[in-house]
């Protein structure tokens, strides 16, 4: 007995011993002035936390003595002994960064130093990206943001449904937290798990699956960051921005020198403010950087800590500011990561030294020569810029010997805990660490209110939680999922499709969709649709089953029925906008005939670079002619022919299509694949066949690319040429080509001038579209008009076909301007050759 109660009495002592009592206080500035999101760092524990908007902190800590850092963007850490042994208050002033104009030694170079700083940094952001081979973390996430404004206009649209149906209220701050588990591995593998979350949304969106935050990982020794920005750490940053050198501090020995980052020329992909250099490492110490585009401004702030050698980011900070579409919105994600365990890839551990080339020629020329024995041990020595770069490749071309795998851009997964969203007030406060301002306590409350309200309602009746059937889906589109984050079932009923053309007159079509999702990518879908003419009386509908498997790599697809088709194989008008002109004008482009089918598809992705698809069908196609004479105006117009009819042709037609893309590589989320190919060209081929009535037989071949043109801009071309083995006998089957004949725009990849069906033939072709997007052009000159969202796009159209035994050239000159009014464009097209009259055409672009 008296064991067991020693034993007793040391656990309750030694509990008593280590329970953690807060320490808390408040961070300022030598001038009094509160520093809201300040990172406070336990350095002997690995562990931190933030201050909130309020500048307040608290954070539990074991009792006995710690190393407490104190973090504020453009001011010096500050640490602290602190000894815990009951609750201590502790408030904290920061200081400015003393930042100074020191000499910098740059050998009697008429340059900025910030040049010079930059240009090794550049050099040596491909080396950190490989530093680490392995980290893990945890990370507190939180969100905060409210719609400020809303239009008079989007008021009356949508304002009272959005209060009603959605629960979100102008002027309410809506907060999310999350605490997140992450691990990295090498090269570009992130594993993300939500241990916990939790928000004030609404109920409505909170039932409906609210979206978890992640942990910021945005990395700016890439690219381009966000997807489209370009970073001032880019390969290409000198020839988008211009650094001014602002002074130099230390920090613990080591010189960290500040940098002013500005865009050459204002874009909206380009960033603006400062970048804070670990001089020698030539690592990131911190950064302030903002861009603006014509939805609104947006700042992006990070601040690194040294562990093992490698600064890593302990805090992020984005602020949005949001004013388009008639709504104004503000936006702030918080990320603070702490516990961070790390691997250093053993042959980065000695960062190698970077001489400036300009300034030891005779050194660098030397070191330039020697021969790489060992990449990785040349890491350790005294490199140039170019050397480093070849010591990076042979490096990565050993690795790629080394792990013979897929290669992946990105693979990136994210799970949620199953208790992540039942965690107790007692787990947050021990997590969060971060004090809940008085409005995010009071929405904290009132959203648990209306949850325990909404949870009896739904507990009540748990059969109206399911999707059901309304009056108002007899017209209208609906999607019923009875499944959860996009798996399980769905059903898609369509809304009630309408048109108008000279063949069907009046015509109206319904479909629906079942689909089951067994997770992403992985799934298979069947479905009907049915159309009516009212016309010609006459039924037209098909059905259809796919099944998509093997993460986003296997397709397989059969679908049969009747169908009405566009005789120009291209769809050169879409049905909608032939309606407006059949109906309005009694204009009418569309001509039609039905096909009757049986079809089997089937496409793989045999690796990132190689896709292979195959189509099989049995067709018979019949003529239509027209059975309106015009439309509701303009009655004196009459309709133009369908075209002159033709027998009823029964073929056994087959399609076979390669796609190669050289420099193609996968990106994977949550275990489904998606290809990314930005940079280099997509080849591709295709062998089609047709037996029985009117066979023919044609191969084609195609190259498309865009290329970046840096400071430029971007060019676009895609070629095409196609050839038929043995020619076709049925307008149907003839190269037809994408023309325009009306005045709004058909887009990419068409000629803006060339009637529908002007240079149809039975022969082969060869055409080009080259395009040119300038970031400074005409209108775009103008810093307003470009962060605005206009956009100026030069074009050459090019086409060589035969007509009559005649070879034709035509050409298109084209000039665009996009985002006028931020949804409506322009084309003007100038055509060249005998095929229509030369002069000017104005085009319309519209937002859909």
């Amino acid at each position: 007995m008296k064991k067991p109660l020693i034993t007793l009495f040391l656990i309750l002592f030694t509990s008593s011993w280590v329970i953690s009592q807060t320490l808390s206080g408040v961070v300022k500035n030598k001038n009094g002035e509160l520093l809201p999101f300040a990172t406070i760092w336990v350095t002997n524990l690995n562990k931190g936390t933030l201050a909130n908007e309020d500048a307040k902190y608290a954070i539990q800590l074991p009792k006995g003595e710690h190393e407490v850092v104190f973090r504020f963007l453009g001011h010096t850490p500050k640490p602290h002994k602190v000894t815990i042994s009951e609750n201590v208050s502790l408030d904290v002033v920061l200081t400015d960064e003393a930042v100074t104009l020191q000499d910098v030694n740059v050998g009697g170079l008429k340059e900025d130093p910030a040049i010079g700083i930059m240009r090794r940094m550049i050099s040596m952001a491909p080396f950190h990206l490989k530093e680490i081979d392995r980290y893990s973390a945890k990370g507190y996430v939180k969100g905060a943001g409210k719609i400020t404004s809303i239009s008079k206009v989007m008021n009356a649209l949508v304002g009272k449904q959005l209060e009603k149906e959605a629960g979100i209220k102008v002027g309410s701050t809506y907060v999310l937290e999350g605490i997140n588990q992450i691990t990295y591995t090498r090269p570009n593998k992130l594993d993300e798990k939500v241990l916990s979350n939790r928000n004030n949304l609404p109920a409505v969106i909170r039932n409906s699956g609210a979206p978890n935050l992640r942990i910021t990982q945005t990395n700016f020794y890439l690219p381009k960051v966000w997807g489209s920005l370009i970073s001032p750490i880019s390969p290409s940053a000198f020839s988008f921005y211009n650094f001014a050198y602002l002074g130099s501090f230390q920090l613990n020995g080591q010189t960290v020198s500040k940098i002013q980052v500005k865009p050459k020329s204002s874009s909206n992909d380009l960033f603006e403010g400062t970048l804070s250099v670990v001089e020698d490492t030539w690592s990131i110490y911190s950064f302030s950087l903002a861009f603006r585009n014509s939805q609104g401004y947006y700042t992006f702030q990070q601040q690194n800590a040294l562990f093992q050698g490698v600064w890593m980011p302990v805090n992020y900070d984005v602020n949005i500011n949001f004013d388009a579409m008639g709504f104004g919105a503000t936006f702030r994600y918080i990320t603070q990561v702490k516990e961070y365990s790390i691997k250093v890839n053993p042959a980065f551990v000695v960062k190698p030294t970077i001489i400036e080339e300009r300034l030891h020629r005779d050194w660098a020329k030397e070191i330039n020569k020697e021969k790489i024995a060992s990449p990785k041990l040349a890491l350790g020595k005294e490199l140039t810029r170019k050397k480093l770069k070849k010591v990076l490749k042979e490096i990565e071309k050993e690795e790629k010997k080394e792990v013979k795998s897929e290669e992946f851009s990105s693979d990136y997964t994210i799970t949620v805990d199953s208790s992540a969203s039942f965690k107790k007030e007692d787990y947050w406060e021990a997590e969060r660490q971060v004090p809940l301002t008085e409005a995010e306590v009071k929405g904290y409350k009132e959203a648990d209110s209306l949850s325990v309200q909404d949870e009896k309602k739904r507990l009540k009746d748990s059969v109206n939680s399911l999707p059901r059937f309304r009056f108002g889906d007899i017209v209208t589109a609906r999607t019923y999922s009875y499944g959860q984050k996009g798996l399980g079932a769905r059903l898609t009923l369509s809304g009630i499709l309408s048109g108008y053309n000279a063949v069907d007159g009046y015509h109206l079509g319904r479909g629906l969709d079942y689909r089951f999702t067994n997770k992403l990518s992985d799934y298979w879908e069947t479905g009907f649709d049915i159309r009516y003419a009212f016309s010609r009386k006459a039924f037209n509908g098909s059905v259809h089953f796919v099944r998509n498997w093997d993460e986003n790599r296997q397709r397989l697809g059969f679908s049969g029925g009747s169908t009405i088709e566009q005789i120009n194989s291209t769809e050169p008008i879409s049905a909608s906008i032939n309606r407006y002109y059949a109906l309005f004008l009694s204009q009418n482009f569309l001509r039609l005939y039905q096909k009757d089918f049986i079809k089997a598809s089937y496409a793989i992705q045999l690796n990132a670079k190689w896709r292979l698809s195959t189509d099989l069908e049995l067709r018979s196609r019949t003529s239509l002619v027209n059975q309106e004479e015009n439309g509701l105006f303009f009655k004196e117009r009459r309709f133009a022919s369908n075209g002159l009819p033709f027998a009823t042709s029964k073929q056994a037609y087959a399609y076979i299509f390669m796609r190669y893309q050289p420099f193609a590589t996968w990106r994977r989320y949550n275990g489904s694949r998606r290809l990314s190919n930005e940079v280099g060209p997509t080849i591709s081929g295709g062998y089609e066949q047709a037996l029985g009535d009117n066979a023919f037989t044609k191969v084609s071949l195609q190259v498309s690319q865009t290329i970046s043109l840096a400071n430029w801009g971007e060019l676009n071309y895609r070629i095409t040429a196609a050839h038929f083995i043995h020619k076709p006998s049925l307008i149907l089957d003839y190269q037809h080509f994408k023309g325009n004949e009306i005045n709004i725009s058909s887009g990419e990849a068409s000629f803006l001038a060339l009637p529908y069906y002007a240079l149809s033939n039975p022969g082969g072709h060869i055409k080009a579209f080259l395009s040119w997007e300038p970031r400074k052009f005409i209108f775009t000159q103008n810093a307003f008009l470009s962060l605005y969202g206009l956009k100026e796009k030069v074009g050459y159209s090019y086409l060589q076909t035969s007509l009559n035994s005649q070879t034709i050239h035509y050409q298109e000159l084209t000039y665009g301007l996009s985002g006028i009014g931020k949804i409506f464009g322009i084309d003007l097209v100038y055509p060249m050759g005998n095929v229509v009259p030369e002069k000017w055409k104005v085009l319309v672009k519209l937002p859909f």
